[in-house]
């Protein structure tokens, strides 16, 4: 599996939510987490992974891309740090409904004010072939967000503690042969995260910036 490109250009990512009148509110409403979120790094932290559901990789992924910050199953509700969220769920049936409840509850506007969702990581739940009801219902994850990223099952972590893991940086380059975890991060992973400092990096810029870069 590897990350999908946005399926819409940059420039017009700002207008991705829809109408709270139009989306089904959610069965359950994810806690919010009050206090400004860690600086665990040198800077502060660009992006929240929220998880959909317990055991959706959201401190792997949080410790594989250096931006990002674990954000447990809460929105984070504090203007104080980042408030720009990509959903994590697992690749399975279970998850991805989960990760639609997210969704929605976000375009529906029930998540804290300041939250904008940029995106939804799925990491795989199992090695092998991915179920056709999966890749089925995976279309209604689509409809609810404009980017998707898919991270492949990697056998070795299940030997390795979090702090083993390599980290990616911005800009770091692609892994030029596979090499361990503890070495470097899997190649999946870099390319979503090389997808996500760029989505990142669009929205941080002004609308003149945007404006002027889109000519």
């Amino acid at each position: 599996m590897h990350a999908v490109t946005p399926r819409v250009p940059l420039g017009i990512l700002r207008g991705r939510r829809l109408e709270p009148d139009t989306v089904n509110s959610p069965n359950h409403r994810a806690e919010v987490r009050a206090d400004p979120l860690p600086t665990i790094g040198a800077h502060p932290p660009l992006v929240a992974i929220v998880g959909a559901h317990g055991g959706a990789a959201t401190s792997t992924l949080a410790r594989w891309w250096a931006p990002a910050v674990d954000c447990s199953q809460c929105w984070p509700g504090s203007p104080e740090t980042t408030q720009r969220v990509v959903v994590s769920a697992r690749l399975c049936l279970p998850g991805l409904i989960a990760c639609a409840e997210r969704l929605r509850e976000w375009h529906a506007g029930l998540a804290p004010d300041g939250v904008e969702v940029v995106g939804v990581v799925l990491s795989a739940a199992r090695p092998g072939r991915v179920p056709g009801s999966v890749r089925r219902y995976r279309a209604v994850i689509e409809d609810l967000t404009e980017v998707v990223w898919e991270i492949g099952w990697h056998d070795e972590l299940v030997e390795r503690e979090l702090t083993e893991l390599a980290e990616f940086f911005p800009f770091d380059p692609a892994p030029s042969r596979r090499r361990h975890v503890t070495e470097a991060v899997p190649a999946d992973v870099h390319s979503a995260g090389s997808e996500l400092v760029d989505v990142l990096t669009h929205l941080m810029k002004s609308p003149r910036d945007q404006q002027d870069s889109e000519i």
